[in-house]
């Protein structure tokens, strides 16, 4: 990630209004612009000119710095309106470099208590105000206990689960070619004109995706506690979805469609539409890249999430006949999903990103079913893969070693 930007100076606490309802036409003047992460902002919450995105943000984490998690690239991320969920402890330091004070909510939360207390008091307060009042009192006591059930849940089913969650995110990024991409993609102005037709090949780019995603599935004991024919089927059933899937996050971590010369590479196998296509949805893509690796083994373990039939006898295979084979893994890594969600960003923003994730998804798949009917090209490559992976999974038919999934999830119930 790149190297946090220039920070601009904090207004002077003659400029702070401690009144989070500051007249807009005194905010206007100042700026428009939120200073923690530049989405549009009127008024000063809590000591800089912010929107609402990270006023409650602030309102959620600024009594408890402390507890928030840990950023991975030190303390560095750069703070923007697509960045802005993915680093917590750099939102909340910038929040307090930027003048935010916890102090002001306590203030707030003061003058609210007032207010209701009088207008209890009032005889002629409009009864329909009293209402909202209430409402939003309860959704916040409501949003205050879920948050803190899932932090206060120390047993050692809920401490595997996050053993789980690192495991997976561990075993993704092992596998994944994202990062060798990267180094690539930097080095492309340095090559020689022979150098670049070696690099910039599209098909060898989506094998190596199929490597990284057919090794990442079969590194999970919930795979390889399977029968040969039930691991065959389930690649055969999901491969494909869970790479199309895979290549948004590909595609938008290593930015290579934004390259002319890797997108007129892609384009003369697949077509401007798709690949077009491809690019607008990979950027509309969750910055939270957790979250997708976990969506990707969710996708592993689906009963059939590919819209297309690419096997005419698959209806007679038996992990169709008996799916019950597959809930155990589902449940538990759906669960994660969900949890993950919550405890990271509160259940009103954990439906709205799920809700997105579906419809990238949905959209995914129909994109995924036009290319597999009309492409062969595309059709060629996959059913490759399938084939060398047929011929892995039967050479390594002994090998059942358990390396992390469900399996190892039992072990601390």
């Amino acid at each position: 990630m790149s190297s946090k930007r220039k920070l601009p100076v904090s207004y002077s606490s003659q400029e702070i209004n401690t009144d989070s309802n500051v007249n807009k036409s005194e905010s206007s003047s100042r700026s428009n612009t939120c200073r923690i992460c530049g989405d549009t902002a009127r008024i000063i919450n809590y000591g800089a000119l912010s929107c609402q995105s990270c006023k409650t943000f602030f309102r959620r984490n600024g009594f408890r710095p402390d507890s928030v998690r840990l950023c991975n690239f030190d303390k560095c991320c750069e703070i923007n309106m697509q960045t802005r969920h993915t680093c917590t402890a750099c939102r909340l330091a910038k929040c307090f470099m930027m003048g935010m004070s916890s102090d002001l909510i306590r203030k707030e939360d003061t003058k609210k208590l007032k207010r209701t207390s009088s207008l209890k008091q009032n005889s002629t307060t409009d009864q329909s105000t009293s209402q909202d009042i209430t409402v939003h009192t309860v959704l916040q006591i409501v949003t205050s206990n879920t948050s803190n059930i899932l932090h206060s849940d120390q047993s050692s089913h809920f401490d595997s689960q996050w053993t789980l969650l690192s495991n997976i995110v561990h075993s993704h990024d092992t596998f994944s070619t994202m990062s060798q991409m990267l180094i690539t993609v930097n080095s492309l102005p340095a090559l020689s004109g022979e150098a670049h037709s070696i690099v910039i090949n599209p098909i060898e780019i989506i094998n190596q995706m199929c490597i990284s995603m057919q090794s990442f599935i079969s590194s999970s004991p919930d795979f390889r506690i399977l029968t040969l024919s039930e691991q065959t089927s389930l690649f055969e059933r999901n491969l494909h979805c869970v790479i199309a899937f895979y290549s948004t996050l590909f595609f938008r971590h290593t930015g290579i469609l934004r390259i002319p010369e890797y997108l007129n590479a892609f384009i003369t196998i697949y077509g401007s539409d798709i690949m077009l296509s491809l690019r607008h949805t990979s950027e509309q893509l969750d910055p939270d890249p957790t979250l997708i690796k976990i969506i990707l083994i969710i996708l592993a373990f689906s009963s059939n999430c590919l819209i297309v039939n690419t096997n005419k006898t698959m209806e007679r295979d038996s992990l169709l006949d008996g799916t019950f084979r597959l809930l155990g893994s589902q449940n538990v890594y759906v669960e994660l999903l969900w949890k993950y969600l919550i405890s990271k960003y509160g259940y009103d923003e954990s439906a709205l990103r799920f809700t997105r994730l579906i419809q990238i998804f949905l959209c995914v798949i129909k994109k995924l079913a036009i290319v597999y009917t009309n492409n062969a090209i595309h059709r060629k490559i996959l059913d490759g893969v399938t084939a060398r992976t047929k011929q892995i999974l039967a050479n390594n038919e002994n090998d059942r070693t358990l390396l992390w999934g469900k399996g190892f999830v039992s072990q601390f119930q």
